[in-house]
């Protein structure tokens, strides 16, 4: 008899219950034994009658934690008829059990116990049924020692898989979070303007529509984060994104920012370049960032420079730099700046601008690095695979 419906029973798998089935029932045919009994035991719960043989001789003893305690115990098998063995397994002896045998399982506690009893109580068996037992238990704690190890690192795994969502889920988070402001940025410069440029059409027409597409990009940011527990490994990028459009875009953002200051935003890109290996919202959220970062840099009456040409390191790729007049990089950061969380910004939140740069970088399938201008200030260099 098994019980197949015993959460116990499962946790040792098809395989470990077939051959238990075999097993109870090969020791049941030798020589003066009368039944054969399987006991198993969960961490934090009471013992169970996993398998008996006949099926009736579940009934003969009650497992019970202190019985299952000495069983477990033995270093192998043990002939109960044996003496000062100890009140409870002394106990089973006297209740008709002859012999007893752990199976091993992981670590220290045995996977079951097998308990075997004879048709002469007090009496000890042959030698030929002891062997018998001893294959047995072997041939059992291969198997059982193999499901349980599955078992186990099944739930390892997907222990791990949820942490891995969460982690996904909690970084991109962060990436929203972070993003969230850059939209903020159209948002704010709109309002700052309009009381100035209320009669203005021309402004209503553009700065809105700018405006409006922003929103609708934080929009999809957050429909992203309610969709997906992590971020998809490969997005949908359509036909590409064009590099002009995504430009003037950005320049909008920045344009009144710039302009407060007396930053010069200077953009050089060559005529017919075609569209890139990303989707649109991900070349202006880099373009954003690296420029968001170079304005934050450079100081008041700087000059930034934004280039875009054919790559001549990478066939069809486009690379696009981004000069400053800010202090430079420190040489011994080295790419510590594409980390995560890490600035050198004592004021305020910040650390992921760059960080998702790289990634948006990595996915499409491109490369960034950051170094130092001769004449003074940073260079961001981005190369990027063309649309296919």
């Amino acid at each position: 008899m098994l019980l197949p419906h015993e959460p116990i029973a499962e946790s040792v798998g098809v395989e470990g219950q077939t051959l238990l089935a075999r097993a109870l029932h090969r020791l049941e045919r030798q020589d003066g034994v009368e039944a054969v009994v399987a006991w198993s035991r969960e961490t934090g719960t009471p013992p169970k009658i996993l398998a008996a043989h006949p099926a009736h001789a579940a009934s003969r003893i009650r497992p019970s934690a202190e019985l299952y305690e000495a069983l477990a115990a033995l270093d192998g098998i043990e002939r109960l008829t044996d003496a000062d063995l100890g009140v409870e397994l002394t106990a089973l002896a006297a209740r008709g059990v002859s012999l007893a045998a752990p199976i091993k399982g992981l670590g220290a506690a045995p996977a079951a116990v097998l308990l075997v009893f004879s048709k002469r109580p007090g009496r000890p068996l042959r030698p030929r049924t002891v062997a018998v037992l001893g294959e047995v238990v072997e041939k059992l704690s291969q198997s059982m020692s193999a499901n349980l190890a599955l078992d186990r690192i099944g739930r390892l795994d997907g222990a791990i898989q949820r942490l891995d969502r969460l982690a996904a889920l909690g970084a991109l988070v962060s990436e929203v979070v972070h993003e969230v402001r850059n939209p903020l940025v159209s948002v704010k410069t709109f309002l700052q303007l309009l009381p100035e440029r209320l009669d203005d059409p021309e402004f209503h027409h553009d700065f809105r529509g700018l405006v409006e597409s922003e929103v609708a990009r934080l929009e999809r940011m957050l429909d992203d984060l309610l969709r997906h527990a992590r971020p998809p490994s490969t997005p949908d990028r359509g036909d590409g994104a064009r590099i002009a459009d995504a430009i003037e875009t950005t320049r909008q953002l920045l344009a009144h920012r710039c302009r407060e200051r007396g930053i010069e935003l200077e953009v050089a890109l060559r005529d017919e370049l075609p569209a890139l290996g990303l989707t649109v919202d991900a070349l202006r959220q880099l373009l954003l960032n690296l420029l968001l970062n170079a304005s934050q840099v450079t100081p008041d009456g700087g000059r930034i420079v934004l280039r875009g040409e054919w790559s001549e390191r990478e066939p069809n790729h486009v690379e696009l730099r981004i000069d400053d007049d800010g202090p430079g990089i420190d040489a011994e950061l080295g790419d510590r700046i594409f980390e995560p969380f890490w600035t050198t910004r004592s004021e305020g939140a910040g650390g992921l601008g760059l960080a998702i740069c790289k990634r948006i970088v990595e996915e499409a399938g491109g490369t960034i690095e950051a170094s130092n201008r001769r004449k003074g200030g940073a260079r961001f260099r981005v190369t990027l695979p063309i649309a296919r």
